[in-house]
């Protein structure tokens, strides 16, 4: 995959005055975490933060140096939405990471055409791989899904071999086509008076 490339600086100073002085002027504060670097505090523009949009490997620019990095955390504004603070962890090309992948589900299921309605479950997925082999997002196709059918994280697993997807309960559904419950109460309805017909025949001839 592409690693996204951002620019950032270091700051040296990490009280709440400087911090809410850094967002009014439009800036973003964060930190660099690794390994062998220990923390490094910084800063980056609304613009660099612009640039990230979904990427998962990210090449982090700092005046003297370059960093492969993952975001670990990002916090938000409770009310407002916008991102106050960023988290980023070095990573090594040769190690192994786990990290959370968008699914991104596409396509129009069979189903829908029999009434059925599409219903989506887990929308971000665990993965463990190396860094470079990160994707964006993870597309599943639910084209082909009939009235009643599901997609599970299992069936992601088994279309993507390649992935190593971290789950406690592989069995947890992705997307599923219901039968709406109009559709049920109707098919219970005629079941009933098929089996009150029934019935009626039995004692009749009895």
């Amino acid at each position: 995959m592409v690693k996204v490339k951002i620019n950032a600086e270091e700051r040296k100073v990490t009280t709440k005055h400087i911090l809410r002085d850094l967002r009014q002027k439009g800036y973003v504060p964060g930190v660099l975490y690794g390994q062998k670097i220990g923390s490094i505090p910084i800063s980056l523009e609304g613009k660099e933060v612009q640039k990230i949009d979904g990427a998962q490997l990210l090449e982090l620019v700092l005046p003297d140096k370059s960093y492969s990095v993952v975001i670990s955390e990002v916090q938000k504004h409770p009310v407002k939405g916008y991102i106050r603070h960023i988290d980023f962890h070095q990573v090594s090309k040769n190690q192994k990471i786990r990290s959370e992948i968008p699914i991104q589900v596409i396509g129009e299921p069979e189903g829908i055409k029999q009434g059925g309605i599409l219903q989506l479950g887990e929308r971000i997925v665990e993965i463990e791989t190396l860094p470079q082999d990160l994707p964006n997002h993870i597309e599943v196709d639910v084209s082909s899904l009939k009235l009643g059918d599901k997609y599970t994280l299992r069936d992601l697993q088994e279309d993507n071999k390649e992935l190593n997807i971290i789950s406690n309960d592989y069995d947890n559904i992705i997307a599923m086509v219901a039968v709406p419950k109009d559709n049920v109460e109707e098919e219970t309805n005629e079941s009933v008076e098929g089996n009150l017909e029934g019935e009626a025949v039995n004692n009749q001839e009895a």
